[in-house]
This record gives C-alpha cells, structure tokens and sequence, in this order.
C-alpha cells in the first residue's frame, strides 16, 4: 500500500469523515441525503466512475467547461470531502475564471481515478454509520427516513454513483470533478 494510500484510509474512516462532513452539511440548507451520499461515494470512492474511458472524460468536460459561467461569490476553488483533504472537488467555475486550462484539469482528473485506490467497503460502512447517526439526531433535509429511502433504492443496485437532489442541481449549480489533493495541488494552491 502506497503512502497516499495509507492517509486516505486514517482520513476518511466512518467516524472522522462523518465528523467533518456533518457539520458542512448542517450549514448548507440545500444538502438532502442524495447529496449525502454522493459526498461519501466521492470522499471514499474517488472520481473513477465518471471515467469510463478517456474520451468519454473529455468529451464530459469540455460540455462541461463550454457552458461554465462566473463562479458564485462565496464559491471555493477546492473542497476537500475529507479531514485532510486528501481527496476533494475542484469546482470548475473558480478554476477556469482563475486562468486554469482544460487539459491540465483532464490530466489531473485522469491521473488522480488512477492514483486513488478505494475499498468498496469503505462506502457501505460510512453510509451505514451516517443512517445510525441519523436515527438519533436528524437535521435540515438530513433524516433518517430520507436515509432510508436513499438506502432501499441503492442497494438493490448494490450502491452506484448517483446525481445530487434536485433541490441542490437548481441551488449550487454544481460543476467539479473528484481529485486527489495531489492533483489539485498542481493546479492550484490547497491550504
């Protein structure tokens, strides 16, 4: 196991990544537990289900990037998904206003789905620990029948990737890819 490899796991074990991820929930109204669960997919999966293939990546992104618009007041260039943010989202609208290319940021997306070595278990466990949490104290649009619901219809699936809530497309407008803090590291400055 690689030294990135050894971080992410102490990173984003159930207990800590819940810790850090609940409170940034909390602050946003707009999270529901679609977007719950697509934060711990990313935060122990990575980004390597959106790339299929490297063109079907690219042709992805540059859709992506051509409708970009200017980012949102308050919109961060990197949002890390764990404790030490060894894994995060680089929202595409600050670093592409902030001069960033497109290549660069396909590489980096491409390299960091290699890089990234996630155990599938990791998912189930936070997921399972997050629906525990929320029996005993629900908040915002966060409970446990909506954890639940969320719950009956993945499992079946046996857990995919999934799109955030409606409420949250039509709020934040999200548009970022899944990096290791690597990656992004060489695009843009990470504190």
């Amino acid at each position: 196991m690689g030294f990135l490899a050894a971080i992410l796991i102490l990173t984003c074990i159930p207990t800590a990544l819940l810790d850090f991820a609940i409170p940034k929930w909390k602050a946003d109204k707009a999270v529901g537990a679609e977007d719950a669960y697509k934060w711990l997919y990313q935060a122990t999966r990575g980004g390597e289900h959106a790339v299929p293939d490297e063109d079907s990546a690219r042709k992805w992104l540059d859709g992506e990037w051509q409708t970009l618009d200017k980012p949102a007041k308050d919109e961060p260039g990197w949002e890390p998904l764990c404790p030490g943010g060894d894994v995060g989202r680089l929202n595409l609208r600050p670093f592409k206003q902030a001069g960033g290319k497109e290549d660069d940021l396909l590489a980096a997306f491409l390299a960091s789905s290699r890089e990234y070595r996630p155990d599938p278990a990791d998912f189930l466990e936070t997921w399972n620990d997050l629906g525990i949490r929320l029996q005993k104290h629900p908040f915002g649009k966060l409970n446990h029948r909506s954890w639940r619901k969320i719950d009956a219809e993945m499992k079946p699936q046996n857990y995919p990737a999934i799109h955030h809530s409606k409420p949250y497309e039509a709020a934040r407008h999200p548009a970022y890819r899944v990096l290791t803090k690597t990656e992004a590291e060489k695009l843009l400055p990470i504190n």
